[in-house]
């Protein structure tokens, strides 16, 4: 299996300059342990959502691309460090042999006195210092200024400007006057430091290339050429420095995560719920995400920290994976009992006892809010239990919808048996329309909730006007008027709840009677019959009888109501 950074990797490791590719090869290198860390961070993730699935995923070993890629980092630090050896060797090499060249200039500078053959050895020797190559960035600046001393002195002492026309000083002046202008415009360029300090070197190699000025004019244009220099090797040195602070800032910043992390994971290691092992995942991956947005700490420091980092996120999460691999266990039970409620869902669900099947349904749903919560099974049961009671309201509501219709239209039907019933009049003779009346008024059906009370009331007034003019006694009235309720009651869909409302409040009247009754009996027995007493005797036996009669009427009509 290829992979691109292995595939970069090879072509930086086949270039012919790994001295100066080093931050590309860095910066590699932090891209493939950041891709490394992501991708197995991601297949771990993966695993785990895929085990919630109960699928299986193709494990990649990333362990391989490790192996490549540090094998060929390997490899290439390596061939770098052989590299930087042979240039330090070079350099060196090269540093005798301008310092040997700076010997002979010297000795030509204080002993020969032959122009034609000052020229031909000075020559020689410019020669020979062009086409020696660098040498250590130390040595660099001292060497350089004695060359030029040197040089300088060689031009001055055999009266060589005596042969130069003063055209060419003025063309020297300018050509070196162009270079400060370029040191000037480098010392502002915002490049990378390494070009910089590459065009230095070409730079400081042109300025000595160009012959000599007027003596007038050198002192000032030597002076504006190494102020620009100095000013360069300043801005080089400051950005090393900088860039050393910046390392390390950066390895505290690291150092923080870590220690922020690792403080995060253990004052948590006691006990941790699934709650608090995914607010600790999203604490992990952010703290992943941060460190990615930290640059490189010194490289001594970097590898150490960085796998001090890898270790304690390794660690936690095999911890995890370990976690949930219990709790799925826990979480398989609780699935269990959530399929059985799920099963007798479904039982209700195909139940035509709409009221019994809510009830039971509405059951169902506050044992499933108090039954544990099924982890990873919990979304896809929920969502068949939730479809099961979608299923069911949704049914009963089309059924309601029907029967408010039903309901509204019993309630008109009632009101104009109601209209229809105030204007006829009733004796004796046509009792029996009487009945007739009151059974096309209760057969017509239940009504709304909100409006039974009401309609009620109404047709109740209606018949204790129509019932005056009827010869029948006091508690044949009241058993009519009670019965008409009851059965008004009976076709309600809610007949059973009224019934038993009905009742509660009949004995709760009948027990208060009682109460009161057995209260005014004992009063009596604490007063002397006397002339002055007669009187409230009569009327509290009188009140008593009243009580006992209304008792006797309260008994009835909870006799009257149907046991449901």
């Amino acid at each position: 299996m290829k992979n691109e950074f292995i595939e970069k990797l090879s072509s930086k490791v086949s270039e012919e300059d790994l001295i100066s590719n080093i931050r590309e090869v860095n910066q590699l290198r932090a891209d493939f342990d950041d891709w490394l860390l992501k991708s197995e961070s991601n297949q771990q993730v993966e695993t785990l959502k895929a085990k919630d699935k109960g699928q299986e995923i193709e494990q990649v070993d990333f362990s391989v691309f490790k192996e490549q890629f540090y094998t060929l980092y390997g490899t290439y630090k390596e061939n770098r460090k052989k590299q930087i050896a042979l240039k330090n060797d070079l350099e060196d090499a090269n540093l005798k042999q301008k310092s040997a060249l700076i010997s002979e200039l010297k000795t030509l500078v204080e002993n020969e006195e032959n122009i034609g053959s000052a020229f031909k050895s000075f020559n020689t020797i410019q020669d020979t210092w062009k086409k020696i190559g660098d040498i250590p960035r130390s040595k660099r600046d001292g060497i350089q200024k004695e060359y030029s001393r040197l040089r300088e002195m060689f031009f001055y002492n055999i009266n060589i400007y005596r042969e130069i026309k003063d055209h060419d000083y003025k063309r020297n002046a300018q050509l070196k006057q162009e270079v400060i202008h370029k040191l000037q415009s480098l010392r502002n360029d915002e490049t990378q430091i390494r070009e910089i300090e590459k065009s230095l070197r070409l730079l400081q190699d042109e300025w000595e290339d160009i012959g000599p000025v007027n003596n007038d004019e050198w002192e000032i244009l030597k002076s504006s050429y190494w102020e620009a220099v100095r000013s360069i090797y300043d801005k080089i040195n400051k950005h090393y420095e900088e860039y050393r602070q910046v390392q390390n800032e950066n390895l505290v910043k690291k150092r923080e995560i870590i220690d922020s992390l690792r403080g995060k994971i253990e004052n948590s290691s006691a006990s941790r719920n699934l709650k608090e092992w995914n607010k600790l995942t999203n604490e992990v991956k952010k703290a992943q995400e941060d460190w990615k947005k930290i640059g490189f700490a010194s490289k001594k420091d970097n590898d150490k920290i960085w796998k001090e980092f890898r270790g304690l996120c390794n660690l936690f999460f095999d911890e995890r994976k370990v976690f949930f691999k219990s709790k799925d266990e826990v979480d398989q039970k609780a699935r269990d009992v959530k399929k059985e409620l799920i099963e007798k869902a479904k039982v209700f669900n195909t139940s035509d006892d709409i009221p019994n099947a809510t009830k039971g349904l509405i059951a169902l749903q506050k044992e499933w809010k108090s039954a544990k919560n099924a982890g990873k099974y919990e979304r896809k049961l929920w969502e068949d239990f939730r479809k099961v009671c979608d299923e069911f309201f949704g049914r009963k509501q089309e059924i309601s919808s029907e029967l408010q219709k039903t309901l509204e239209a019993n309630l008109n039907a009632k009101k104009k048996v109601i209209a229809s019933f105030k204007e006829v009049k009733f004796t004796s003779e046509n009792r029996e329309q009487l009945k007739e009346e009151i059974n096309s008024f209760v057969s017509i059906g239940g009504v709304r909730k909100d409006k039974l009370n009401g309609i009620l009331t109404e047709y109740i007034a209606v018949l204790k006007e129509k019932l005056k003019g009827l010869k029948m006694k006091p508690e044949q009235i009241e058993a009519t008027i009670f019965k008409v309720k009851i059965d008004s009651f009976a076709v309600m869909e809610n007949s059973k709840d009224l019934f038993y409302r009905e009742k509660n409040e009949l004995r709760k009247r009948i027990t208060s009677l009682e109460n009161d009754l057995m209260q005014s009996e004992n009063n009596l027995g604490f007063f002397s019959i006397s002339k002055g007493a007669e009187k409230l005797f009569e009327k509290v036996n009188q009140k008593n009888e009243e009580t006992k009669n209304e008792i006797a009427i309260l008994k009835r009509q909870l006799k009257m109501i149907p046991n449901e």
